[in-house]
């Protein structure tokens, strides 16, 4: 159960609708019938990033019209609108207009640089921005409709209708979630679960006085139920549970509405796992309801990840009040050192290792390289060398495969085929690999650190990444 939503002050508001005055006709007193717009055709869909938001421009024309970016052909109209979403498509509600200064997701555009209805004929264009009015998008496997009734800038009032076909591709990078506002166990009250706050940057939370909490500023945050035996956070991949407010083992509490749980006239409502949009304090909420939520951990960070339905989030550091840890840094430690040579000589500035849990034993395959044999994990690593030596550091992650730098590690990558045999190579560099029954498999080491230390002898290697973290203490003889 989801507390942090709980508050003792009920509020009621009376929306009372307006009439722009000048739009009503001076003889009858009533709003002109509307210019019906039927846009048949999608001149273009541009999509731009801007931090968690992308800003659509869709542009619209009726038939009979060609052309983009206000060099328009042949005679109609074109209906050019720049939504705000935060998902990498256009997604489902109604848009209402505001200024750039105070737009935010759900809302569309005006002013000098926004949008805008073109009256097209034979070439000749005539501008006229719109104003306000609100525009319902609504979208089924890519095919999309957009309806609305707008009003002018020169006070015409227009009802727009359009059914088209608007493709995007997916995103590819998550909404990085990059604080943690609160985590705490729900177990000692009777529910087996844990609840966390996960942040943008941009929003903060305050106490509200009534044993809730206030999110404030601007950005998002994801609220998120999930299952716990003891009160702690497991990896996982945690599904969707059926019913708000009953979530069983592997499973997250989904967006729900309580209602007035405890019959005293409050109605709560957003509770469970839900999505929150905080614009300068006022805050929304998008339940989730479908999608899987997968949790894991290296050492002491744990990452959180929901990808489904355009909305591709993720959180990875510490949580240490539900760590059974405490926080504290594991790694898995690796017993051997099955290799280790220079590559300067070669003309790189490297040097190789492999270094291996007990169980993996490597040989030479008769074809110039080595076979890994057994069961267990190794970690291939190739760690930058001005003179073919093993130098204590830190060292980051190059930027690219096969390029190692003063300070870096080499990532893992695929070169291909280098030697134009035919032969296409993979997995080289600095790679986890497990070796299950001699037979091998890899994961690319793409971030992190790898710390190198010398005492005596012998040396501590340690590689913290999100693909793993390992340890190795003992002599290297290069």
């Amino acid at each position: 159960m989801n507390y942090k939503y709980l508050s003792l002050a009920v509020a009621s508001v009376l929306a009372l609708g307006a009439c722009t005055e000048d739009a009503i006709s001076p003889i009858t007193g009533k709003y002109p019938k509307p210019e019906v717009y039927e846009m048949t055709t999608v001149l273009s869909q541009p999509s731009e990033k801007s931090g968690n938001n992308r800003f659509f421009t869709v542009e619209l024309a009726t038939e009979g019209v060609s052309g983009s970016a206000e060099n328009y052909q042949g005679t109609g109209s074109v209906l050019l609108v720049k939504f705000i979403g935060n998902k990498y498509f256009l997604h489902d509600a109604a848009f209402t207009a505001a200024p750039a200064e105070t737009a935010k997701v759900g809302n569309y555009l005006v002013g000098q640089t926004g949008s805008a209805i073109y009256d097209v004929n034979n070439g000749e264009v005539k501008k006229t921005a719109l104003d306000h009015g609100s525009l319902t998008v609504t979208s089924e496997n890519g095919n999309y409709s957009i309806a609305g009734t707008l009003w002018l800038a020169d006070e015409q009032v227009i009802q727009v209708k359009a059914n088209v076909a608007l493709l995007y591709e997916e995103d590819p990078e998550p909404v990085k979630l990059t604080q943690l506002l609160s985590a705490q166990s729900n177990v000692a009250s009777g529910n087996k679960s844990v609840t966390l706050n996960l942040a943008t940057d941009g929003v903060s939370v305050v106490p509200n006085g009534y044993g809730g909490f206030n999110f404030v500023g601007t950005g998002n945050y994801l609220a998120l139920d999930l299952y716990s035996e003891d009160g702690y956070l497991y990896p996982g991949t945690y599904k969707p549970c059926a019913t708000g407010g009953v979530i069983n083992a592997g499973e997250y509490g989904i967006g729900w509405d309580p209602g007035d749980l405890w019959g005293i006239g409050m109605v709560f409502t957003d509770w469970g796992t839900c999505w929150w949009t905080v614009a300068d304090g006022v805050t929304s909420a998008e339940k989730i309801l479908e999608g899987e939520i997968v949790v894991e951990k290296q050492g002491g960070n744990y990452s959180i990840t929901y990808n489904y339905n355009g909305l591709f989030i993720n959180y990875t550091g510490k949580i240490e009040a539900l760590d059974p840890t405490g926080g504290e840094e594991t790694y898995i430690e690796l017993t051997q050192v099955l290799s280790a040579q220079s590559n300067v000589a070669n003309g790189t500035k490297s040097v190789t290792l492999n270094i291996a849990t007990d169980g993996v034993a490597m040989e030479p395959n008769g074809f110039g390289g080595y076979n890994f044999t057994g069961n267990g994990n190794y970690l291939a690593l190739d760690i930058y060398s001005e003179d073919g030596k093993l130098a204590a550091g830190t060292y980051n992650a190059c930027t690219t495969g096969g390029v190692i730098n003063a300070g870096e590690f080499g990532i893992g990558w695929d070169p291909g085929d280098i030697f134009g045999w035919g032969i296409e190579f993979t997995d080289w560099g600095t790679c986890w690999w497990t070796v299950a029954d001699n037979v091998p498999s890899s994961q690319k080491v793409l971030d992190g650190t790898v710390t190198v230390a010398v005492e005596g002898e012998n040396y501590v290697i340690t590689l913290e990444s999100s693909t793993a973290n390992v340890r190795y203490s003992g002599p290297i003889s290069l």
